[in-house]
């Protein structure tokens, strides 16, 4: 409980500086504003960014930790409004997206305004290390989001293409966050590289995990819809594992529901029959849990803490 309380002010304290840092100029903005703020959202990347700059020992006096740690924030919630977009999606955690709310143009551009608040408060960090750090970010974001809009549905995507999407879409921005922190403690070379790495591999699995959310957990908690990815046609993680797996006949099922202009609930048993057959989930949940040991005992490097317990806590959610 006590942990959960100390997670809940964290979060608090992100949510105050984003009002800050967002400087709405029309009517609009301040509803966007509001709805970014309220989304329901975990934080779990500035929260990220924030307990490795404890780990690190870095000068929390100074609030430019607070101000990294939001600007990842802003940039997880733009690339949300670009996505919906993308992906024409109305509902995002129960509530109607932007672009359903307000328009698809207003929900791009309001993306592209989030970005530069974000861009602006870096800037008056005049940090040009951590700069660059997010800048490259965006770039890698832009180009995942057009690599999976090319492959995403399509029979010849590879694990090497989606592992280059799930790196720029997510894996990024969490390597951000922790290099990010590494900066701010004054780590160079092999050091900031290792911290770097950590925080890819948590973002790596955390969308791995998200993927296996769709296929083998049916509980509201998720806040995902059961099989919408399947339902979509996406060529996922657990699809891709399925098709790596499976006999050359059962790989002719795969592609043929995947390929359909709409799958039906009969479908969706079958893949999940496949699913089974495969035993998919125990070989997933087996690789998820090996790399989240590595995550968890990269921590042993670290002094005994709360902040420790709140991530070693995050972490076992992801195994």
């Amino acid at each position: 409980m006590k942990s959960s309380f100390e997670i809940k002010n964290l979060i608090s304290n992100f949510d105050k500086n984003l009002e800050n840092i967002i400087q709405e100029d029309i009517p609009v903005l301040k509803q966007i504003k509001k709805f970014v703020i309220t989304s329901g959202g975990k934080r779990i990347r500035p929260v990220t960014h924030y307990l490795f700059c404890k780990f690190l020992n870095v000068n929390l006096r100074e609030n430019s930790w607070l101000d990294v740690g939001s600007v990842a924030e802003l940039i997880h919630a733009a690339s949300l409004l670009h996505d919906d977009v993308v992906d024409n999606a109305s509902i995002r955690r129960g509530k109607p997206t932007v672009g359903a709310k307000f328009g698809n143009k207003t929900a791009i551009l309001a993306g592209d305004y989030l970005l530069a608040c974000g861009i602006s408060r870096l800037n008056l960090l005049k940090l040009p290390e951590i700069m660059e750090i997010f800048t490259k970010v965006l770039r890698e974001l832009s180009v995942s989001e057009l690599l999976q809009m090319e492959w995403e549905k399509n029979p010849k995507i590879t694990l090497k293409i989606y592992n280059s999407i799930i790196y720029g879409k997510t894996a990024s921005l969490f390597g951000a966050c922790t290099e990010s922190s590494a900066v701010l403690a004054g780590l160079v070379g092999k050091q900031r590289t290792e911290i770097l790495d950590y925080g890819i591999r948590l973002g790596l699995l955390f969308q791995k995990k998200d993927d296996c959310l769709d296929y083998f957990t049916e509980s509201k908690e998720s806040g995902k819809e059961f099989l919408k990815d399947f339902y979509n046609g996406l060529y996922t993680y657990p699809i891709l594992i399925l098709r790596e797996r499976a006999s050359s006949s059962d790989k002719k099922v795969i592609s043929n529901l995947l390929s359909k202009e709409s799958r039906s609930s009969l479908d969706a048993q079958t893949i999940l029959e496949l699913m089974e057959k495969y035993q998919i989930q125990s070989h997933l949940n087996l690789e998820l849990q090996k790399e989240r040991e590595y995550l968890m005992n990269f921590l042993n490097r670290f002094e005994n803490s709360k902040e420790k317990t709140l991530f070693l806590e995050q972490l076992t959610k992801l195994g």
